[in-house]
């Protein structure tokens, strides 16, 4: 399978999330910060991110920002795992450069669907992350604004639109 970089800064849900994910045969990378993230992309090239938003120091904004402009980087998948679901909080991670947002507590078989979706295209038929992304023209006249890309919305989020 895959390689999985997974940034959180709480130590048991990042445990969790390592041996949930390689119960399903990823590889998995951890950083507890954006800097140990920034660090560990140095040395290896991991096939997508998990990022929690809530890191000290650097927080996730600017992790995946800064992520963006390494080269090779700039299509890397970045899912976001926040318990932050508002209609700000998914802008600015859009902004910042995510490619998907999931609400915590997450569900993880659809987050383990949801990176065999994005990495391998498993499921394409019966996935519900097959949608079309919303179009920016949704979300200009839904908030007034322009992201500068339109990720797929988890369920959690859908919803509160």
């Amino acid at each position: 399978m895959g390689t999985i970089l997974v940034v959180e800064d709480y130590d048991d849900v990042r445990q969790m999330l390592k041996i949930l994910l390689e119960s399903e045969k990823f590889r998995v990378l951890e950083a507890a910060t954006g800097s140990e993230a920034l660090e560990v992309i140095k040395d290896e090239h991991p096939d997508a991110i998990l990022m929690d938003l809530a890191l000290p120091g650097i927080d996730g904004f600017e992790t995946i920002r800064r992520i963006r402009t390494i080269d090779g980087f700039q299509n890397t998948p970045i899912v976001v795992l926040s318990a932050y679901t508002g209609v700000s909080t998914y802008e600015t991670a859009l902004r910042a450069g995510s490619s998907y947002v999931m609400a915590k507590p997450i569900d993880f078989d659809d987050l383990a669907a949801l990176l065999k979706e994005i990495l391998f295209g498993w499921n394409r038929r019966r996935s519900k992350y097959t949608r079309a992304p919303i179009g920016r023209s949704v979300l200009s006249a839904a908030f007034g604004t322009k992201p500068t890309t339109a990720p797929r919305q988890s369920p959690e989020l859908r919803l509160s639109l």
